[in-house]
């Protein structure tokens, strides 16, 4: 086992968002959009693990994880903003956690606990929306997941300057 093989099963999520924007485009069914969001916790799945069982983990590696994870949340999401499900806005409020998330790690990622979660909200909103198909509910997550973001970012930026 090498590092390539788990950066191409990490590589994949950015595949999977591809696959995931096209069928919301195309209307192609639920069943396939499930697919590809089991298909795409895999691989999240698959490389943590074999880069720990392998002991081929790195910082690097670490950041590209993040980096692919955070693409695959942009594009799916992406998809749900042209379908006009959810608003744009919330696509900025992704982009700028991103953003904080690097900012507020240095060298070396850091990770805070509620941080992780509101990155698994981003991560499953997309299928969420899509099974819940409600505008109204759909909304009152988007907020309550703005929200966490909100307050993530301030424990981030709370711990990093005091």
């Amino acid at each position: 086992m090498n590092r390539l093989i788990i950066n191409i099963i990490t590589s994949l999520r950015i595949l999977f968002g591809v696959l995931f924007l096209l069928c919301v485009q195309f209307e192609f069914g639920t069943i396939y959009l499930i697919l590809i969001f089991i298909l795409t916790v895999i691989s999240d799945v698959c490389d943590g693990w074999l880069s720990r069982k392998y002991n081929l983990s790195s910082e690097e590696g670490a950041i590209f994880d993040v980096i692919c994870d955070f693409i695959f949340i942009i594009i799916s999401t992406w998809a749900l903003v042209l379908k006009e499900l959810i608003p744009a806005w919330f696509l900025m409020v992704i982009i700028l956690k991103l953003i904080e998330f690097f900012k507020t790690s240095d060298k070396k990622l850091v990770y805070e606990k509620f941080g992780h979660y509101v990155v698994l909200m981003f991560y499953t909103f997309p299928i969420v929306a899509i099974l819940i198909n409600d505008r109204y509910i759909v909304w009152i997550l988007t907020i309550f997941i703005t929200i966490c973001a909100v307050i993530s970012s301030m424990i981030r930026i709370y711990r990093k300057f005091y």
